[in-house]
């Protein structure tokens, strides 16, 4: 590939900024390339199978009301690195596999706060348990800094709240998704058009509030669970939930920025804003792969480490009544 420009004229590549055909890509790959498509492909199939043996691991060790959400969560990382090697392969279906991506990480944003939960028993068991407590609020991304927020009990309510805070994310973001495709296809949308006159900009920046809103209860649950939760590796299973998530969201816009400024440069037959998202593939591939990686390490437990113990009420009230007569045996 020659960067456009050396004779002083503006390629025409650059200037329309459409994506090329995957047999355009494949004719101007050389030996570095190749051996790049070809390591890149095979470590998107390795990771697909290490998810395939960890879902069949879920199946024998994780109980059943554990097991669709564990495959949700460990299927993040291999579901981005799929579709990205897909994008990379075929570049004009990069909206598609953006949309795919989006969608299902939508989803596992919400199954992440209901491991959480699932994790302390489900529901009933984590209101009888934090039911004396309180959540606090003053957590990123919305108000770390707003310390002057009151701590608000923890009832059936706040954690419905809480629940839909994660649910309106994972139902709004294919919407929106959906919608910008429908413009896409219509030319109205384009990703690269971040003008107040064009449709991306206001799209985005919907999503990005969706995305802070739907952080902040995961913020707040994991604030009030991870002492609960050590022992069951809650705090690197929420280490690889945020690598995950800024990878597959930050990076993108960081990327797509540069491109737009020209910090990365035209190169026929790859425009500025494709060779952005081009960078942005391989890498995710890669990181998708360590991911996938480490969670086949984080996730995997011992069955006598799946449930917390529980307390009766039967027994918290013989308790009780130990406690008080053995005080009233030193008394006497």
């Amino acid at each position: 590939m020659e960067e456009a420009g050396n004779n002083g004229t503006l390629d025409p590549v650059c200037s329309a900024n459409e994506r090329p055909y995957s047999q355009v890509i494949l004719e101007s790959l050389d030996l570095t390339g190749m051996l790049l498509f070809a390591i890149l492909t095979l470590m998107t199939l390795t990771a697909d199978l290490v998810f395939v043996e960890e879902v069949f691991y879920i199946y024998r060790k994780i109980p059943p009301s554990k097991r669709s959400i564990f495959i949700w969560i460990n299927a993040a990382a291999p579901v981005i690195a799929t579709t990205s090697c897909i994008g990379m392969w075929i570049p004009r279906s990069t909206m598609f596999t953006d949309f795919t991506a989006a969608v299902f990480f939508a989803i596992v944003i919400h199954k992440f706060l209901l491991m959480m939960i699932k994790e302390c028993g489900g529901q009933k068991q984590f209101l009888r348990h934090f039911e004396n407590d309180h959540f606090k609020i003053s957590t990123g991304p919305c108000c770390c800094c707003c310390l002057c927020l009151p701590h608000i009990r923890i009832n059936r309510r706040t954690l419905f709240l809480l629940k839909l805070g994660t649910f309106q994310f994972a139902f709004l973001r294919p919407v929106l998704m959906f919608l910008s495709i429908v413009l896409w296809t219509n030319g109205n949308y384009s990703p690269s058009d971040l003008s107040p006159n064009g449709a991306a900009i206001w799209i985005n920046c919907f999503i990005g509030v969706l995305t802070i809103i739907a952080l902040w209860p995961i913020g707040i649950m994991f604030q009030r669970v991870r002492a609960l939760l050590n022992c069951k590796k809650i705090i690197p299973k929420f280490a690889l939930y945020q690598f995950a998530l800024i990878l597959s969201q930050l990076q993108a816009t960081i990327i797509n920025i540069l491109a737009m400024e020209g910090v990365i440069a035209c190169v026929p037959p790859l425009s500025s804003s494709a060779r952005g998202a081009y960078m942005d593939q391989q890498l995710l591939i890669m990181e998708m792969f360590l991911i996938t990686l480490i969670s086949r390490v984080v996730y995997r437990k011992r069955n006598d480490d799946l449930e917390l113990p529980v307390v009766s009420d039967q027994e918290t009230k013989g308790n009780k009544q130990d406690s008080r007569i053995s005080v009233e045996g030193n008394i006497f």
